[in-house]
Order: C-alpha cells, then structure tokens, then sequence
C-alpha cells in the first residue's frame, strides 16, 4: 500500500473539556497528511463539548461524533475503536494537542511491507507553563519480533511514555484480531496494560526521533487525582512483565518501578479526597505492604531517596506510623 493512501483514524475521548476542545481538534484537522478520520466521543459532556464537537462535524467531512453516558475514558476509547474505518489509529486526549506534522511523520516511519507494527514519536510536557521533553528518542530505532519478546521492549520500559496509548501509531486489524481493548474496570495504568497486550502480538516498533505530543498536565490530572482501584493494575502488570524472556537482566529496574507504584498507593490511600476513615487508611497500607507486589520490589526501597522516617516506618511494616507520617504530612503542606 502506497504511504499516501493509510487511513489514518484519530480516538479523541472528550468529558467536559469544551475549553481545550478546539485547539486539540484543530491541532488535528491542520495535520500536512489529510488522509485521517476523528472520531470525537463524547463521554457523557455537560458542558459546551457537544456543541464544539458538532460545529466541526459540520464544517470537516472528516469529523464524526458520538455521544455515550460517562462510563470512562477506556469504555471510550474502546468505542472509538469500534467506530474507526482507518489502517491504522492513535489517540489523542482532548485538552493536549499535537504538532502538524505527527501523522506525516509517524506514517513515513511506516516500513513498505505493511507490517502490523507500533511507531512512536516523543512527548512534550507541560506544566505550569513549562515545557520539558521525556527521556529517550534521540534516534531512530526499530525493534523486530525477536527484540520485542526480549530486553529491548524492558528497556524501551523506562522511557516515560511508554504506557500512555499517545503520540503511538497502532495496527487497527491486530487490535480487532486479539481483541486487544482497554480495561474498563481498572482506572490507572489501564494505558500500561494496553500497551503490553499489544507488545504481545506487534511485529515491529518504530521509535521515531521527534516530538509531536503536547502532553497538558492540570490539577485535575490523572496523576494527581485520587483513584479508588489504584492497586488493581499492578499484578495485571507485573504478570505481563514477568513473562517477558529476559525480565531478570532488567529486574532492578523493574523493582523501581513498582516500588514507585507501591509509594504511590500509599500516598493515594491518604488522598484527601479519599474519604477512608484512619481504620480504613490502616487497613489499606497493610493490603499494600503485605502483598505479592511489596515483597518483590521491598529491596529497592534500600537505595530509594524516600523520606528516612517513611522508609523506616514502611521496612518495619509500621502501619499506623505509616498512616500518622502520610496524615501529618498532608496537614502541613
């Protein structure tokens, strides 16, 4: 198939972001490869997001619209899988927005045999007005299967954008032939979970040397809010990782890792909008710490620069010290 003629389908979720709508659909209808689809779904808006999204179904033919009752941004997404008639698909949160050339460059990275592949280009993040790039993407890389199944793709693990389903290129046929989806049950690190499925089954990854993605980081961000089933994900992902060949040569990062996750349950179980009781608080940083997760990554807390008194207080399994250290901590700030 000649470059020119992929189709090119772009998953925008929208849920009350009518104030950034319009840049992100714009950062895409403005693309110098016009051979795309957007499919906008609207998770349940009550803003001006309906009407923003129908004012460009009228004025692009490449603009579709679809409304559901809010069930979340992965029943979403899934939604707009099911609606794409393209070769291949990307999303794209509705409050970030992309350089005009992404497309273009992620489809000329594509190799000429049509291979069902991932490619990827680098992410900007913004916060507070300033602007940084993740790590990695310095050149251009392409991982065959033989390479995915082994320590190049745990690797590739710590660039930072790896879990995100952003500023990514996917075979849309393979995601309907392994019915690879997002977990509607899990809401943090379901991005992660996604992409791992999809790692299973991919021939090739193209890591392209740009930066497209403007990645808007706000207060109300899905790092920053509270998450009522934060632990879920990590044995789906632990299980994903573990099964990968050559998981033992990058264990000590792979501790890190969870490690990292492990603290951020801690500090999600004291989020003050949480609403758990001081009981319920202990209750969860015992589930935490005496779990299968814990146990694995426990000796990465060694080298870790984690608070001293936090880090005495978690080695020692200190539960209700762990829970004072998080509630004081959280009074003072």
């Amino acid at each position: 198939m000649v470059k020119s003629q992929v189709k090119i389908s772009v998953v925008i979720p929208c849920y009350n972001i009518g104030q950034y709508l319009t840049r992100c659909i714009e950062s895409v209808l403005s693309q110098t490869y016009s051979h795309l689809e957007v499919i906008l779904i609207d998770d349940g808006s009550t803003d001006s997001t309906a009407a923003i999204s129908q004012s460009f179904v009228v004025l692009d033919a490449r603009v579709q619209y679809f409304y559901q009752e809010n069930s979340g941004v992965s029943v979403a997404r899934n939604l707009g899988i099911e609606k794409a008639s393209g070769t291949k698909i990307m999303f794209l949160d509705a409050d970030d927005y992309i350089t005009s050339t992404m497309v273009a460059d992620l489809v000329l990275a594509l190799p000429n045999d049509n291979q069902r592949l991932l490619s990827i280009c680098g992410m900007y993040h913004v916060k507070n007005g300033v602007t940084t790039k993740n790590s990695g993407f310095s050149r251009l890389v392409a991982l065959q299967k033989s390479q995915i199944n082994t320590n190049e793709i745990l690797t590739l693990f710590e660039y930072e954008n790896l879990s995100s389903p952003c500023c990514k290129l996917y075979d849309l046929e393979l995601l309907h032939q392994y019915q690879i989806r997002f977990h509607a049950s899990i809401t943090y690190q379901e991005d992660l979970i996604f992409n791992l499925d999809y790692f299973k089954q991919v021939e090739s990854i193209i890591i392209v040397p740009s930066f497209h993605y403007y990645y808007i980081e706000h207060p109300t961000s899905s790092s920053i809010k509270y998450h009522k089933q934060l632990f879920a994900a990590l044995p789906i992902i632990y299980d994903q990782l573990k099964s990968y060949p050559d998981f033992k040569n990058r264990e000590d990062y792979i501790k890190r890792f969870f490690l990292f996750q492990i603290l951020n349950n801690l500090n999600n179980a004291h989020h003050s909008d949480s609403g758990m009781t001081l009981k319920e608080q202990y209750q969860s940083v015992r589930q935490i710490l005496n779990s299968d997760i814990y146990e694995f990554c426990q000796s990465a807390l060694k080298t870790n620069s984690v608070h001293f008194l936090l880090k005495f207080l978690i080695t020692f399994k200190c539960y209700s010290g762990i829970v004072l250290f998080y509630n004081s901590y959280r009074v003072l700030k």
